[in-house]
């Protein structure tokens, strides 16, 4: 199945509905995009199948290492003041 498509100003292209019903796709669908030679390939996903970038995966590497220092430990004294004010 092959059809013309025209991007917009926006730098939009829609999808034929022919296309999405074929492949089973609703709205809110996440695609993974890449580009293979002189072809743009959209790959549908689950959401929880999100590919991070390394970029994301360094910001959540660097979050979590910066946390980690910052976190004391809970201390049995710590639960019982907790107790004691709720």
């Amino acid at each position: 199945m092959a059809t013309v498509l025209k991007m917009n100003r926006n730098r939009q292209i829609n999808l034929p509905s022919a296309f999405l019903t074929r492949l089973s796709l609703g709205e809110d669908r996440y695609f993974k995009a890449e580009v293979a030679g002189n072809r743009i390939v959209l790959t549908p996903i689950d959401p929880v199948e999100r590919v991070f970038s390394e970029e994301d995966l360094n910001t959540i590497e660097e979050t979590y290492q910066r946390e980690k220092r910052l976190a004391k430990p809970v201390t049995s004294e710590w639960i019982k003041k907790s107790r004691r004010s709720s």
